[in-house]
């Protein structure tokens, strides 16, 4: 058998992270496993390199985009699959690299979690040839929170004209989400990963 795969699961209820535990451990690969309640709990682990995968109930993120791009920042080089029991903002989801749902069937569940033991997410692009000054300073501010009207008035530019930067970020990076977007930013080093976990 060859290393064990990291997984941590962040989920509230004892019923299906025990679940879910009790299915992954049966699986044939060797996997080791974290647990976090919630997701400032899962925030200290830190160190995205010690998971493999982590698997997370969107319900954790209180439907709020800065929580789901603070995870997806310190764990940017690993694969985050949805865990879904309840309602929840579905655009929260499409970040994610997969989705597990309370309904799956065991097989399904080993199935979507095997694909991701040996894969990694995709490579982001060379910030210095690909982005503009100008939608390098739209990227910032974007990633560090602000909306289009604050970028707009702290850059001297019009709305309109921020939303057309955004555009071309996004086609340039191959990304549509703010997430991905502030994933890139911090992989390239326009923004602070310790700003998120402060």
């Amino acid at each position: 058998m060859g290393t064990r795969c990291k997984i941590l699961i962040i989920e509230p209820s004892v019923i299906i992270r025990e679940g879910i535990a009790a299915i992954l451990q049966q699986m044939k690969d060797g996997v080791e496993l974290s647990f976090a309640d919630t997701l400032e709990e899962a925030l200290k682990f830190g160190q995205s390199e010690l998971f493999k995968i982590v698997i997370i109930n969107p319900v954790t993120l209180n439907n709020s985009k800065k929580n789901l791009n603070n995870l997806l920042t310190l764990y940017n080089k690993t694969n985050v699959v949805g865990l879904i029991s309840n309602h929840y903002d579905r655009n929260l989801s499409d970040n994610f690299a997969d989705n597990i749902f309370v309904t799956d069937r065991h097989e399904t569940i080993t199935q979507i979690i095997s694909k991701h033991f040996n894969t990694t997410p995709a490579a982001t692009n060379d910030i210095d040839n690909t982005l503009s000054e100008r939608e390098i300073d739209v990227l910032k501010l974007l990633a560090s929170g602000k909306s289009n009207k604050e970028i707009a008035e702290e850059l001297f530019i019009s709305i309109h004209t921020v939303i057309s930067h955004r555009k071309n970020i996004s086609n340039k990076i191959g990304v549509k989400s703010t997430a991905a977007l502030v994933i890139y930013a911090v992989a390239n080093g326009l923004i602070d990963v310790d700003s998120f976990t402060e």
